[in-house]
């Protein structure tokens, strides 16, 4: 009964004991360099984009919608047919460039309303300005 419960103490003893060792081991490495500030800038955005994704996808929907004449239902409808926005608003006699146009207008007006507000400052708004025309024909051309 004795030995029963005097191997497992001591195997226990003995993997606590590697456990410390490699902690301590682990600790004595160097720790890795830091990342450039242009990546550390990037992160926060990054992340902002991938928590408000459905809302932005959510607001171009609404606004392209809108634009087409139709509702946000039908057109969701639509692109689950497989259509892209682009095409259903051709179906609908509205150019694709229109759609461009509205939804990079709504887009540069939110940068705007976010550099008055100090959540963005004037540089990154005119990155994002610079690509916005070229990130959203792409939305709007893309079969889901």
């Amino acid at each position: 009964m004795l030995k029963k419960l005097i191997a497992p103490a001591i195997a226990g003893g003995i993997l606590v004991g590697s456990l410390a060792m490699g902690g301590a081991a682990y600790a004595a490495t160097p720790a890795p360099a830091a990342a450039p500030a242009a990546h550390a800038a990037v992160k926060p955005a990054h992340h902002w984009l991938k928590a408000h994704r459905k809302g932005l996808r959510r607001a171009a929907i609404a606004i392209s919608a809108s634009t087409i004449g139709i509702t946000p239902t039908a057109l969701v409808a639509e692109v689950k047919s497989g259509k892209s926005i682009a095409q259903v608003a051709t179906e609908h006699n509205v150019t694709s460039a229109t759609v461009v146009g509205a939804v990079t207008k709504a887009a540069d007006a939110k940068v705007a309303q976010l550099v008055a507000a100090n959540k963005l400052t004037q540089a990154r708004a005119d990155k994002f300005d610079a690509a916005l025309p070229a990130r959203i024909t792409k939305f709007i051309n893309h079969v889901f």
